[in-house]
């Protein structure tokens, strides 16, 4: 109900201000003014209509993706437009009264009707502009991002694949899973690792998209965790099914894998904690790990600063993708403290992948897909 009422202020606010600086001083054909007003209330409300449109699901047939996906893609080109028209009128508004300063000229006055008609003109053409590439950021197949980590603990050179937050639902792309699983298959690693909201939809509509990760090629296992979105759509089915594609599933558990001295221990994601089967337990984690072993924690969430007993040496983590959408980078980051990259957290290293697919619009915006190589190194002592 929350998030129901929240949307709703958030599209109603987002629909009011977009609008009233598109049209309201414009000299406009009512036509053309309901058009674009339409175009934004629909971007806005795009959540809330997905929501409606999944229930349509059985009816709409080889329709939904394109609904589904056309609906988000004006989300997403709602907010860019938003975000573009607040940095306009800011810039605007800011050298109208500094020009006043030095003279008369009202050739920015915020009130010329024709420098708002090319002014809003410039911006709708720049956000289509820009939510073109943000979609093709999202949509192309990711860049392989190699990332080397040393430890004294460890015997000989080690290679291991991390994907994350792929969110497959019964609108992705096919092709473009199987290009990833090929890539990563390509790395030739020794074990891969997914670290939750590896699916967004319920069991029974993934069947071949979970094939397809069924591919994946490693020696020592697929070892998967669960993310907040495997929680939104039946996580205890979810966890079945992987298991039963192959997938070592981790829940505050681990192992060690064949012959090294590497020990992958996984927990559940926060958002199950109200669940006493799901509660966060390091000591179960890592309770068959030797004190020798180089300890690996692989979680969803990034930021585990609030438990005490953390005892690993590397953690792989996703969740936050980067913030996705500039400027959603900040909120990502304020939210999650870590937002992508390395970190040295404590007597840990960390690594927040920024994740294969993408959440809600179909649009990535200075945060790129990634698929991660960890390459793990001997260090003399």
């Amino acid at each position: 109900m929350f998030f129901f009422v929240a949307a709703i202020i958030v599209a109603a606010a987002g629909s009011a201000v977009t609008i009233k600086t598109l049209v309201g001083y414009n000299q406009l054909s009512l036509w053309f003014k309901f058009l674009v007003a339409g175009l934004v209330v629909a971007g806005w409300t795009a959540p809330m209509l997905t929501h409606l449109l999944r229930r349509a699901y059985s009816f709409l047939g080889g329709a939904y993706p394109y609904l589904y996906n056309l609906l988000y893609f004006l989300f997403g080109l709602a907010f860019i437009l938003f975000i573009l028209l607040v940095i306009r009128d800011f810039l605007w508004f800011a050298g109208w009264h500094l020009s006043r300063l030095w003279t008369d000229s009202q050739v920015l006055n915020p009130r010329n009707p024709v420098l708002i008609g090319w002014a809003n003109v410039s911006v709708l053409v720049l956000s289509a502009v820009v939510s073109g590439w943000a979609v093709w950021e999202a949509v192309k197949i990711p860049a392989v991002k190699t990332v080397v980590f040393s430890s004294p603990k460890l015997d000989r050179e080690y290679r291991l694949a991390l994907l994350n937050d792929l969110h497959l639902t019964r609108s992705s792309s096919l092709p473009r899973l199987e290009k990833i699983v090929a890539l990563t298959n390509a790395l030739k690693p020794e074990a891969v690792l997914l670290a939750g909201d590896i699916v967004d939809d319920r069991t029974r509509y993934l069947e071949p998209e979970i094939k397809v990760l069924g591919k994946l090629e490693a020696p020592l296992g697929v070892y998967a965790v669960s993310g907040n979105h495997e929680l939104y759509n039946g996580l205890d089915l979810w966890l079945r099914n992987f298991r039963r594609h192959g997938f070592k599933v981790l829940m505050n558990s681990g192992e060690h894998l064949k012959n090294t001295r590497l020990y992958i221990g996984g927990i559940p994601d926060l958002n199950t904690a109200f669940s006493p089967f799901y509660q966060v337990d390091f000591k179960r984690t890592f309770k068959g790990s030797r004190h020798n072993d180089y300890r690996i924690l692989l979680s969803h969430y990034p930021n585990l600063e609030k438990f005490s007993d953390r005892d690993y040496d590397l953690q792989l983590s996703g969740h936050t993708h980067g913030g996705q959408i500039f400027p959603f980078h900040y909120l990502a980051w304020k939210a999650n403290k870590y937002l992508a990259g390395r970190y040295r957290v404590g007597d840990h290293d960390l690594y927040v992948s920024r994740g294969a697919g993408y959440w809600g619009p179909p649009m990535r915006l200075l945060a790129p897909a990634e698929i991660t190589e960890i390459i793990l190194k001997p260090q003399k002592k």
